[in-house]
């Protein structure tokens, strides 16, 4: 399995990426903000992975540049047939999906998944 890491010198953020045969698993700790969501985006696309997994457990913020890059990305797998599964984050996070009425549109999956 390869992987490798973005890590924010200037914000408590921090983008793990692991790569094991066709699932690329993306882990993000920290804030996602407008800053932080420019980073990840590049990762999200997936480098030709059939399935992502996207681990928002260790987020302690995220706003409307966040929610965006994740509904850009379950676009992007709609279209190109492929699988973007989601991990939720602790209440705060998850709070976004909730308030934007999108928690039903993605597809979130048990830690372990």
């Amino acid at each position: 399995m390869a992987g490798y890491r973005i890590e924010s010198d200037t914000q408590p953020f921090r983008c793990d990426v692991a790569r094991d045969g066709e699932t690329l698993r993306i882990t993000l700790t920290g804030e996602l903000d407008l800053a932080r969501a420019a980073e990840v985006e590049p990762v999200l696309r997936g480098d030709g992975a059939r399935q992502r997994v996207l681990d928002l457990r260790e987020l302690t913020f995220m706003d409307s540049s966040g929610l965006r890059l994740i509904l850009s990305a379950h676009a992007a797998a709609r279209r190109d047939g492929t699988i973007l599964e989601i991990v939720p984050g602790p209440p705060s996070v998850q709070r976004v999906f909730q308030i934007c009425g999108v928690e039903n549109e993605l597809r979130f999956v048990a830690p372990d998944a």
